[in-house]
């Protein structure tokens, strides 16, 4: 067997293929904090809609006159803790994803920016400006 010699074409071949595979582990790691970011995301769209459905519930049995189901909770308590509670995860969960994604851009600094912080800021504005418009009307 003969030895790879420096300047010979297969010695450059290989490091292109070393550089290549380093790239696609990057690019994974990236990949696998944005699903991760997104499940977070889809988590807190999910606790914030029933949060919108329990404060629309008691709105509804307020103004018809009937009794809540639930009568541990005051009006729509269930409701604003369950969009906080939301909000607050998606606030942890992106300042995470961003430190993370700090660090592999230290390693890989060609690495395209996170589309899934940009969601969680926008779903996190929107939740917040909900809440505000759905705590006036009570």
């Amino acid at each position: 067997m003969e030895e790879a010699i420096p300047g010979d074409k297969c010695s450059s071949e290989m490091n292109i293929k070393k550089v290549g595979k380093k790239e696609i582990q990057n690019e994974r790691t990236r990949t696998a904090f944005e699903r991760l970011q997104l499940a977070w995301i889809r988590t807190c769209i999910t606790i914030i809609a029933i949060g919108i459905a329990a404060l629309e519930y008691y709105h509804n049995m307020m103004e018809s006159g009937k009794v809540p189901i639930i009568r541990l909770v005051s009006k729509s308590d269930l409701g604003i803790f369950l969009i906080v509670t939301a909000s607050v995860m998606l606030i942890l969960s992106t300042l995470q994803h961003v430190k993370s994604m700090a660090k592999l851009k230290a390693y890989y600094p060609e690495m395209r920016y996170s589309v899934a912080t940009v969601l969680s800021i926008v779903i996190l504005s929107l939740g917040l400006i909900l809440l505000f418009i759905l705590e006036k009307r009570l």
